[in-house]
């Protein structure tokens, strides 16, 4: 078995499971080929490492990218078929104008385990507070507030994330205060769209707006959790003094807890 042949079925394994995590958020799958094409690519990678470990792949290496490179190509049809259908178009265009009635219908619709949320709880959004694995300097923490209060906070749109697509991007937040940052934003439940969904299986929480902009609050912690911290070497209580001193210079109120 050549190098370029390893490489290539190495490749077409690695994007069919991908391709198969892609599919498999989509409620809609489940009608289609799922059924046979998530075992049949879970049989092509097993086959691979025990025909690797049994030294014998070199002489299968071709038949197996044939069949490797067939379930890519399945795989991507059935995901195009997925977004090019009519639950999808729709979805994408209430969500880009903004239509939350339209996404209320539409979301649990496609995507698997995504329900909407009336009345959420408060949540939360980690601040980022390291750079390098060391605290960033309170002062840019601050500037970073800033501007995700006079911008918004931008949504992500993973393909391979649950609740989201390229083209239906969310805004992640947390039903728990983010443990171990000294600093993070909590958003009341009405101070939120009329766009927040949960994740049944994980909890996880989206607001399906592309630019969340609403009011928050800023809290700095009291006090850190070593074993939540980690290995970070700093002065807990002389970063929280120095945090809330520039998040006042930054005329930015904020809430000790």
């Amino acid at each position: 078995m050549d190098d370029g042949t390893a490489d290539a079925l190495e490749r077409a394994i690695a994007e069919a499971g991908g391709l198969l995590v892609e599919l498999e958020k989509f409620r809609a799958s489940g009608g289609d080929d799922l059924p046979a094409l998530r075992p049949e690519v879970l049989a092509l990678g097993d086959r691979a490492r025990r025909l690797h470990r049994e030294d014998l792949l070199a002489d299968a290496a071709g038949q197996l990218l044939e069949e490797g490179n067939a379930l890519v190509g399945r795989l991507r049809t059935a995901l195009r078929a997925l977004r090019e259908s009519p639950t999808y178009r729709a979805a994408t265009a209430a969500h880009a104008a903004g239509d939350h009635a339209a996404l209320a219908r539409l979301l649990p619709q496609l995507f698997e385990g995504l329900e909407l949320v009336p009345e959420p709880p408060p949540l939360f959004h980690a601040v980022s507070w390291l750079r390098r694995n060391r605290p960033r300097p309170p002062a840019d923490v601050a500037a970073e507030i800033a501007r995700l209060r006079a911008e918004g906070i931008e949504a992500e749109g993973d393909a391979l994330a649950r609740g989201v697509d390229p083209e239906l991007p969310a805004v992640p937040l947390l039903d728990e205060r983010p443990a171990g940052d000294p600093v993070c934003l909590r958003f009341a439940l009405d101070a939120l769209p009329p766009a927040v969904y949960r994740l049944a299986d994980s909890g996880d929480h989206l607001v399906h707006v592309r630019l969340l902009r609403a009011p928050f609050e800023v809290l700095v912690a009291n006090a850190l959790d070593p074993d939540e911290v980690g290995e970070i070497t700093f002065d807990p209580a002389q970063y929280r003094d120095a945090l809330l001193d520039a998040l006042r210079d930054a005329g930015i109120a904020a809430t000790r807890a």
